[in-house]
């Protein structure tokens, strides 16, 4: 029986359901011979496109012997193939094949009634909205690294009595479409911001970049050149596109910046502009 007291606290509520819905979605994956990083592999690569091995383990934060592991049940199911890239025949990435992702898609499927298990006693638009706030949560305690600004939800939509989260940057778009979205926005609330170090950042001004970037979309690069760049577009193939090129900031607490002077530290507090 649980203690009626702890019924208050949303963090144990959330350790409870999440243990039992963890129990449920894994017995549905042992039913196809799978663990859940076994899914979550497969998830990535689907939604990001090919990546390599290490920067697999970096995203999911595992380690990379056991992400090898992983990828090694999953090429002899068929699932995922590892080649090399046509545009560095250094790299080694791993690709979900056509039989993967039609796999998925029938896992997905499958899997998809653990979540009426678990929410039979809410409605349709209550799940809609539980699912809205569990991402802003997920998306709130999620680690970033240092050298990145955070990538944007997969799904974002603006809950009853209104969000912000419409004006939220998605790096994996290209840099002119990011451009374009943060002038719109300028008028309006929320402006475009996106997250470092687990703080809100307001992008207020920003142009296309004249140099091309390859790597993980929402690396920061700083140059003398052009500023504080950062990488834009799906990484598929690791070949160089057009960053974003930030020029003025604000942050959480409504000063702005020189993106120059933001993003050196001990910047990225309260301090003056």
């Amino acid at each position: 029986m649980t203690p009626p007291s702890v019924l208050d606290l949303n963090a144990y509520l959330m350790y409870a359901i999440g243990k039992a819905a963890r129990r449920r979605l894994t017995e549905r994956l042992v039913a196809h011979n799978l663990r859940l990083w076994h899914l979550t592999v497969m998830a990535m690569v689907a939604d990001l496109g090919p990546q390599m091995k290490t920067l697999l383990a970096a995203r999911l934060d595992m380690n990379s012997s056991d992400l090898v592991k992983i990828v090694n049940d999953l090429v002899r199911t068929g699932h995922v193939d590892c080649a090399r890239d046509p545009l560095n025949r250094r790299r080694i990435l791993v690709r979900l094949t056509p039989e993967g992702r039609a796999y998925l898609d029938l896992l997905n499927a499958d899997i998809a009634s653990t979540d009426d298990e678990v929410l039979a006693p809410l409605n349709a638009s209550e799940r809609e909205v539980l699912a809205s706030l569990l991402r802003r949560v997920h998306h709130h305690l999620e680690p970033g690294p240092a050298g990145t600004v955070h990538e944007a939800a997969r799904f974002t939509e603006v809950l009853p009595g209104g969000s912000d989260e419409d004006g939220r940057i998605d790096w994996t778009r290209p840099a002119e479409e990011i451009a374009g979205f943060v002038e719109a926005r300028r008028p309006l609330h929320p402006t475009a911001f996106t997250h470092h170090a687990g703080r809100r950042v307001d992008v207020l001004t920003a142009t296309v970049s004249r140099g091309l970037y390859s790597g993980e979309p929402g690396h920061i690069h700083h140059r003398e050149d052009e500023g504080v760049v950062v990488v834009t577009g799906a990484d598929h193939l690791g070949g160089g596109r057009p960053g974003l090129v930030l020029h003025r900031v604000r942050n959480e607490h409504g000063s702005e910046f020189r993106a120059e002077e933001y993003f050196t530290a001990g910047r990225t507090g309260s301090g003056a502009p």
